[in-house]
């Protein structure tokens, strides 16, 4: 870490919140007496649980920020347990983008600990140059994400994100992305013990603060209050000032409780919805409402940069009122007063039914997402029945919701969602299709889920429903993913052809992945796969040997591989990969995808697809799409 190690002082005329308090003073040639093993140099750092210095181990010539709880404050138990408790949870949350642990040691009644030295600047002191562009910003906060996920698996909360406490690095990766580190562990709670604050008391800074540790204190700052943090950080980012602010820390807290943030794309008209529905999802101010972990927002993050769509919508004209009502709260009274005359029972009893409707559906939605974190909340990994149980769980919530009211599409979605992690693909199908013949037309993320279970049914019937859906998709939705998705899903049935067949496959195959970068591990897979089926056998491997390289620590792409090898006698290379992809494999992944059946109608998929690309290209006339068939089972009665 660099010069924003605890907490930076307040300039000018800004909101103090305390950050202008100065309990002591120390002469760094003093405490260079006590510590002889490290050469000190500059002071980077001051805040209320230590000082930090940028220093150099003797022994190694390391550079490290040295951190340092003087004496004067050692002699409050509760301050020397939180040092030293800071320095035992960053041993633990050891990951690149997290700043590193060194040592940590006492002589006498001083105690420090040592960490990695960052170059950079944190990203509150680049906000005072104006706000970050949208990419950047968002790369950041996936990054962030991805590094909070981390350490919540780990079983540490960290209770204080902010853009003080994230260090851009000075250098790129070498993929150009830039590079961060997480800092100031201080406040970090590990889950499963204690607080080491008062009972009640809020910790965190008031501007990134999430509603909840508002009301309830330190107790309620779980990992869902890192991700509101962590949204309200990316609209700090964006915008270049952060949600909320005011002259006193208690105008900033009423805020947050009581009003939502200006929407960030009034403040900053090119911000895409897209990233504004990102930062409204993980702000929400129910938890329930927010992304189920910091893992769900890093990917949505990433979804927005690949030029995907994201699973974050943008309020509903229900819920932009309801907003306005909270803003005009006497205009608001008086109005509802008038309808609570003119219609007062059937209100009640409407709002009732979509109160129970809306919290049923977060209860199946929150079981479905505890579903996919690895430890519970005793710290303990989750086994696989526990995950299980939790996906019954679900299903459970979701059927009482469809058997009161059958027309709740998001309802049929997430029960979906739950039977296809359970491996049963039939459920799941017959779900999405009452899911889509409630919306009224097919839509991207729905079919996404469709095709997946379609590919786990062997049935003729099932593959030609697979290949409409497919077709279906890329017209929907023509993103490099998707294309790359068609083309493994056309090279599998080539595989099964012989001549101009397979032939014209392949050549459709290179023309659609033309305009896919090899960053897609799908696209790299199909590559070398269309090289293998048109003979160029030692090219196949060559560039499936590189997707491995690039794409390491990628499940599928490994079992691919092994694959091509296996299929070209290369059994020494095929088990080291299969050994990788086993291991890779999360517990309870899905079954093998069985190879596709011969099923008539090949020739004609592969002039859907044609056509499709034609029309994408602006080389057609655009023709319609055939919707995939009903579900066969009867339609349920309404209630």
């Amino acid at each position: 870490m660099n010069g924003a190690a605890d907490s930076a002082p307040a300039s000018g005329d800004e909101p103090d919140f305390g950050l202008r308090r100065d309990f002591y003073t120390f002469a760094p040639e003093t405490l260079a007496q006590d510590l002889p093993e490290f050469e000190l140099g500059r002071e980077v750092g001051k805040g209320s649980m230590g000082i930090v210095f940028e220093a150099r181990v003797l022994a190694t010539g390391q550079r490290i920020a040295l951190k340092v709880l003087p004496p004067s404050l050692t002699l409050t138990e509760r301050a020397l347990a939180r040092f030293l408790r800071e320095g035992r949870i960053m041993a633990r949350v050891r990951h690149p983008d997290i700043v590193g642990f060194v040592d940590q040691g006492s002589r006498g009644r001083l105690h420090w600990f040592a960490m990695d030295f960052v170059d950079g600047v944190t990203l509150e002191e680049r906000l005072r140059v104006g706000p970050l562009p949208v990419q950047k910003a968002c790369a950041i906060a996936a990054k962030v994400g991805r590094a909070l996920q981390f350490a919540h698996d780990h079983g540490v909360v960290h209770r204080d994100i902010k853009p003080g406490n994230i260090m851009l690095r000075d250098t790129a990766d070498p993929g150009g992305e830039p590079r961060i580190a997480i800092t100031d562990f201080g406040l970090a709670r590990e889950t499963g013990t204690g607080s080491m604050t008062d009972s009640g008391a809020i910790v965190g800074t008031p501007m990134f603060m999430a509603p909840e540790v508002v009301l309830g204190g330190t107790g309620e700052a779980g990992t869902l209050a890192d991700v509101y943090s962590l949204g309200a950080s990316l609209y700090a980012l964006v915008t270049g000032t952060p949600p909320f602010d005011g002259p006193t820390a208690q105008s900033v807290l009423k805020a947050v409780l009581a009003q939502d943030p200006m929407s960030p794309r009034r403040r900053r008209a090119d911000l895409p919805e897209a990233v504004e529905a990102i930062i409204g999802k993980a702000m929400a101010r129910d938890p329930a409402r927010r992304y189920g972990s910091a893992l769900e927002l890093a990917e949505d993050l990433e979804r927005f940069l690949r030029g995907e769509r994201v699973l974050a919508r943008r309020p509903g004209v229900l819920q932009r009122g309801l907003r306005w009502c909270a803003q005009r709260p006497l205009i608001t009274a008086l109005m509802a007063a008038v309808l609570l005359l003119l219609i007062g029972s059937l209100l009640l009893v409407q709002e009732r039914h979509r109160t129970n409707i809306e919290r049923d559906l977060a209860q199946a939605e929150r079981l479905l997402a505890l579903a996919s974190t690895e430890r519970n909340d005793q710290d303990r990994p989750r086994s696989a029945t526990e995950r299980r149980d939790l996906l019954l769980a679900a299903v459970a919530a979701a059927s009482a919701m469809i058997a009161r009211d059958d027309g709740q599409t998001q309802a049929w979605f997430v029960r979906a969602r739950a039977h296809h992690r359970l491996q049963q693909y039939a459920a799941a199908i017959f779900d999405l299709d009452m899911a889509e013949r409630l919306h009224g037309a097919p839509i991207a993320e729905l079919l996404h889920f469709r095709i997946d279970a379609l590919r786990h049914q062997p049935d003729a019937d099932a593959r030609r429903r697979l290949q409409v859906d497919l077709t279906t998709l890329l017209e929907l939705d023509p993103s490099p993913h998707t294309r790359a998705l068609v083309a493994e899903h056309l090279l599998d049935y080539a595989a099964g052809q012989t001549g101009n067949t397979r032939a014209d496959a392949v050549a459709r195959v290179q023309e659609m992945l033309g305009q896919v970068r090899d960053d897609d591990p799908r696209a790299a897979v199909a590559r070398a796969r269309a090289l293998e089926l048109s003979g160029a056998t030692e090219q196949a491997l060559t560039a499936i040997r590189s997707a491995c390289t690039r794409h390491d620590g990628n499940p599928s792409v490994h079992l691919q591989a092994a694959a091509m090898f296996d299929r070209h006698g290369l059994y020494d290379e095929g088990a080291r990969e299969h050994e990788l992809a086993r291991r890779l494999q999360p517990e309870g992944a899905a079954p093998p995808v069985p190879p596709p059946v011969d099923v008539d109608g090949f020739g004609k998929f592969l002039g859907d697809v044609d056509r499709v690309l034609r029309t994408l290209d602006g080389r057609g006339e655009p023709q319609p799409v055939l919707a995939p068939p009903l579900p066969t089972e009867p339609e349920p009665k309404r209630r």
